[in-house]
């Protein structure tokens, strides 16, 4: 503030110490409310100040916002009740159309390589029956049977091939002891529209053949039991987690009447963001993990926004302010940092649009729609529901008789989390180590993460489409997954058959094959051992069908794809199979990850600068928000690759982890890290801002924060910890994940990394990288700081000059 100034009129002083009482403003050394103040420049250059800052315009505007809501509670709740209704019957009487794909990246070798495959007939099949009749599948009345039913799947919509052992005599597709025979079927469409058609055909195939004893797996079956799956778990989850939030939310408010607060804006927010995912279910894919992920994630950001908002309300109530005034404020202060939050949590999941992955793009766009959603009812309809609740809302508090109650200002205030800043601060040094020690150390088995694409082993054992796999796996010496196609599509066979020859007899000493079958007949181990055909067709392309030793996504499968696309060709050569598509699928990964990753944190880097207006604080975040994502994946290889919690790879395979879950589980981490690190930083700045003590900032902030930091976190471990009960291993690691490292972040972050490093920053952390008038305290935004206050100081000085 300005020295040496004059001061003649009371009223202006009066105004002043009322300001500097509101924002809790200490003078600096040699001021006081009794020196002289000017009155016209100070007001003229506040005022411009007040127009060129943008945080203050949104401050305010979020202060308006909350005003009108609360004036027009009873129009915005009915509003919202309405808009819950209209949606949910939108959404959901329409028709929802979740999907279930996009596990492998588009437009790769391989996937070029399954289209051409498809054209003679080969590739990987999108639904695999298998027929088990309990007799010789070469039986007359079996055969023909088996003949009937793989015609009748040709003729049905939606089908676009059907082979089988019965209409193609290929050995493949007969089982070891003779007494089942595989049916194989391509789909047209997408993988949305192939899994609708495998729920009808599958019924419709068994009932017209029903002594061949037909079982289902295979990607599109696997698609449609993992939906039934997902959604079947997703109530069950929710409903057993809601009574752990609601008792934590009760031992951090002490209050019903408050607990009721955050518990409806989370069941609000989760309402409206189902409504608009099943609505959006009708213009694009949406996976049917988004509902599961929509409804943990959702409940879990709203109701930590909610309890933000709602302790810095029982703290403006607490000092004094009437019930519209302790909106106001709650909104102007915790809004903006809700607002920061969601905006940053959003950039962190649009980033991974960057993947060409539809399953990964499709849970971004949902979780876009989830955060929208929780900001929305935080900043529109909380100020509306405090506002119907009034004096209400600190009723039915089941603590009242205890000795130690606390009141609602102590609410959010922990001496045991001020003892540890104490600590922490006492000695930065070993404390930075320990905590930086820890986050490395979790994040070592991050190295060796072994990625996979999705198959039958997302779902339990007993489920069919696994079941099944497993069958076939142990009765066919080559199984269908096993299969890689070599297609060649400018090679005439009949032209080129000595050229074709020698190739297969070089793909047929490749270590880690089982032999190569080409239209002229199969080969092992360098040379032909049954001819099959010996005037071959002339024509435009062909294909070979290269069969792996061991499991499609293990090391030797991948080495043999390595050599196989290397192999010198009789013309151009592409590889379809499950290898080849794993293969493509993670070199599109690592492509696009330095493209995520610098959009990523550099995009919350600029945004938290702007955000503290302090370049070590925005720094120290980003890196801290990198520490945490590594951390999570080091977690998530430990837990479900090494520790092998889920029980062993589906077909004895390598351990490895789905590939999409490492980068969802990445984004969210790191979106939900910088989440509390705003709330925590804005509560140290305003205590910098009153006192300009580095130490007593940092403590202040975990001391004001620790206990809500620890019911936020709980809140998010239970609710994201909920996708543990669900039987699809997708949803089981995630969830069991992102509840590790919140936890995480909750205490060895935010309560020692956090307070340590900034101690050793020292001043340090509050300069900016801005221009500023000389004399003058660099100073971050503040989330507590109530500016009107400055404004009213100019109106006084403004009514005292006229006077004079």
């Amino acid at each position: 503030m300005a020295k040496e100034l004059r001061h003649d009129d009371a009223q202006q002083g009066d105004a002043l110490q009322q300001w500097r009482v509101r924002n809790r403003v200490v003078p600096e050394a040699g001021d006081s409310i009794d020196q002289p103040w000017p009155i016209r420049l100070p007001c003229r250059l506040s005022r411009f100040r007040h127009c060129k800052d943008g945080s203050r315009v949104l401050t305010n505007a979020l202060g308006e916002l909350a005003r009108w809501s609360f004036r027009h509670r009873r129009s915005v709740l009915s509003l919202a009740v309405l808009l819950i209704v209209a949606c949910a019957a939108l959404g959901f009487g329409t028709g929802i159309r979740w999907s279930n794909g996009g596990y492998t990246a588009e437009d790769t070798a391989a996937e070029r390589a399954e289209h051409m495959a498809r054209k003679f007939g080969a590739g990987t099949a999108d639904l695999v029956l298998y027929a088990r009749p309990g007799r010789a599948v070469v039986s007359p009345d079996v055969a023909a049977q088996g003949r009937q039913v793989t015609e009748l799947a040709q003729r049905s919509p939606g089908v676009r091939s059907a082979l089988s052992y019965w209409t193609t005599g290929l050995e493949p597709l007969r089982s070891a002891d003779g007494k089942g025979a595989l049916l194989r079927i391509d789909l047209e469409g997408d993988e949305s529209q192939e899994a609708r058609t495998a729920s009808t055909l599958v019924p419709a195939l068994r009932a017209a053949a029903p002594r061949l004893a037909l079982s289902a797996t295979g990607p599109s079956w696997i698609n449609v039991q993992g939906t039934t799956q997902a959604q079947h778990d997703l109530l069950r989850s929710e409903l057993l987690a809601l009574p752990f939030i609601t008792a934590v939310l009760v031992l951090a408010f002490g209050s019903l009447g408050a607990t009721l607060v955050p518990v409806l804006i989370g069941g609000l927010a989760v309402t409206g963001s189902l409504a608009a995912l099943a609505a959006a279910t009708r213009v694009f894919p949406v996976s049917v993990f988004a509902a599961n992920l929509s409804v943990a994630l959702g409940f879990g950001l709203a109701v930590d926004y909610g309890l933000f908002t709602l302790s810095r309300y029982r703290e403006e109530r607490a000092r004094g302010l009437g019930g519209e005034e302790a909106v106001v404020g709650a909104i102007r202060t915790a809004g903006r940092s809700v607002m920061f939050c969601a905006v940053t949590m959003i950039w962190c999941m649009a980033a991974l649009l960057v993947f060409p992955l539809g399953l990964v793009r499709s849970l971004a766009l949902a979780s876009i729609v989830v955060v929208v959603s929780c900001v929305i009812t935080t900043l529109l309809v909380l100020p509306a529901l405090l506002g119907a609740l009034g004096d209400r809302l600190e009723r039915f508090d089941p603590f009242r008789w205890l000795p130690w109650r606390r009141s609602p200002l102590q609410v959010s205030v922990s001496p045991t989390w001020r003892r540890i800043a104490v600590a922490v601060t006492g000695r930065p040094l070993l404390w930075s180590g320990m905590g930086a020690a820890t986050l490395l150390t979790l994040a070592l088995p991050a190295i060796w993460l072994r990625p996979a694409l999705m198959d039958e082993s997302i779902l339990p054992a007993q489920v069919e489409a696994h079941a099944v796999a497993d069958r076939v796996r142990a009765d066919f010496p080559n199984p269908p997954e096993r299969q890689l196609t070599v297609v060649l599509p400018k090679t005439d066979p009949g032209a080129r058959s000595a050229d074709l020859d020698a190739y297969a007899r070089r793909l047929a000493e490749l270590p880690g094959q089982a032999g190569v079958s080409t239209l002229a007949g199969d080969y092992a181990k360098g040379r032909l051992v049954k001819a099959r055909q010996t005037d071959l067709p002339h024509g435009t392309g062909t294909l070979l069908v290269v069969f792996a030793a061991k499991q499609p996504q293990s090391a030797s499968t991948a080495a043999l794809l390595n050599k196989l696309r290397a192999t010198s060709a009789p013309g151009p050569a592409y590889v379809a199979g499950v290898p080849a598509q794993l293969a493509d699928t993670a070199s599109q990964i690592r492509i696009a990850l330095p493209w995520w990753a610098g959009l990523m944190l550099g995009g919350t880097l600029l945004g938290l600068l702007a955000f503290t207006r302090s370049l070590v604080v925005a720094v120290k975040a980003a890196v801290l928000g990198g520490l945490s994502i590594t951390a999570a994946l080091g977690l998530m290889v430990l837990f479900f690759q090494d520790l092998r919690l889920l029980g062993p790879p589906a077909g004895g395979g390598d351990p490895s982890l789905e590939i999409t879950m490492p980068l969802l589980a990445s984004a969210l981490a790191f979106g939900l890290c910088v989440d509390y690190e705003v709330f925590l930083i804005a509560r140290m700045a305003e205590e910098w801002q009153r006192t300009r003590e580095n130490t007593d900032s940092i403590v202040f902030g975990i001391e004001r924060t620790g206990r809500l930091f620890t019911a936020a976190a709980l809140v998010v471990a239970v609710s994201m910890g909920a996708l543990v009960l669900s039987r699809v291993t997708l949803l089981v690691v995630l969830g069991a994940t992102m509840a590790a490292v919140v936890v995480l972040d909750a205490t060895v972050v935010r309560g020692v990394l956090v307070p340590a490093v900034m101690q050793l920053a020292g001043r340090a952390n509050w300069w900016s990288p801005t221009l500023r008038r000389r004399g003058a305290a660099a100073t971050v935004s503040l989330e507590g700081i109530d500016h009107r206050g400055a404004d009213e100081i100019c109106e006084a000085g403004r009514h005292t000059a006229g006077q004079q």
